[in-house]
């Protein structure tokens, strides 16, 4: 779509597959089991989208995907399927790696963060480099330090320390709080998730677009009490829900979600118990 200034494309990195339990917490299966298809493992199908934005000067990408790096264990364990790569879907709209001029990761988890880096030449024993050699990558300072010494053991296992050590640290836009990124294109602190998740808001006149991130990963993540067992700090996650959903209805914005294997977007509506849901937009597809 065009935003003011900007064009805003949705770019996927394939998909992959979680224990659907674990993604609806403490919502009973009962109820969960009516809205979602699941495998033979009881997990569910997620798809890995990006955002790309582009103004004529910047070109940045949000969120990297869930890259090529991992040993085929670790692909087998959460089926990850690649049919077509973000670098490919990139290509596809005429972006080159050395066009990024700066890349949001919203966590720095394997799923968000993958395509930072590359191998060598696509070697397995390729030396890492930046994938995207022009660009800055921008994270919370906080979410950056914790993933360096994988302080939580509940989600330790999702950090891929390749995807974002090797990075020397002048590459790194790291901050603290909320913060433009350029005019018009804000930075969003999300805690719940982790403490130090982040979003972007994209704004042009009185229309919004949001990436929000883990925080409401799915469509059916926008019920308040919709937690997944993943966010390390639910209450948190529920503050923000509370705090973030009732400015995104009331200002109409766009909100798109980085995991839901159908709808890529939509708006905001809540019914006569308070309760938030979203129609799904036309304005995307993937």
């Amino acid at each position: 779509m065009i935003l003011g200034d900007y064009q805003i494309d949705i770019v996927m990195d394939g998909h992959f597959w979680l224990d659907a339990g674990s993604i609806f917490g403490v919502v009973p299966r009962t109820i969960w089991e009516k809205r979602v298809v699941v495998d033979e493992r009881h997990r569910m199908r997620l798809a890995v989208r990006c955002l790309l934005v582009r103004d004529g000067k910047r070109t940045i990408l949000i969120d990297s995907g869930q890259g090529n790096k991992q040993s085929e264990k670790f692909r087998d364990r959460y089926s990850v399927e690649q049919p077509l790569t973000l670098l490919d879907n990139l290509k596809a709209k005429g972006v080159k790696p050395e066009d990024v001029t700066d890349v949001v990761n919203c966590h720095l988890h394997f799923d968000h963060a993958g395509w930072n880096t590359i191998r060598e030449g696509g070697k397995p024993d390729g030396a890492i480099i930046p994938t995207f050699p022009n660009a800055r990558y921008w994270s919370q300072r906080k979410e950056w330090e914790r993933a360096q010494v994988f302080t939580t053991q509940r989600d330790q296992g999702s950090f891929l320390p390749e995807d974002f050590i090797p990075l020397e640290e002048p590459r790194w836009e790291l901050t603290d709080g909320e913060k433009p990124i350029i005019k018009g294109i804000e930075l969003l602190v999300l805690p719940g998730h982790s403490l130090d998740t982040q979003g972007v808001l994209i704004q042009a006149g009185d229309q919004k677009v949001a990436f929000l991130g883990d925080l409401t990963p799915t469509r059916h993540h926008f019920n308040y009490a919709w937690i997944a067992a993943y966010d390390l700090h639910p209450t948190e996650a529920l503050a923000t829900k509370r705090r973030i959903l009732p400015r995104a209805l009331r200002e109409k914005w766009l909100c798109v979600m980085g995991h839901d294997n159908e709808v890529p977007a939509g708006h905001l509506v809540e019914d006569d118990r308070g309760q938030i849901g979203i129609i799904p937009a036309e304005e995307f597809s993937d």
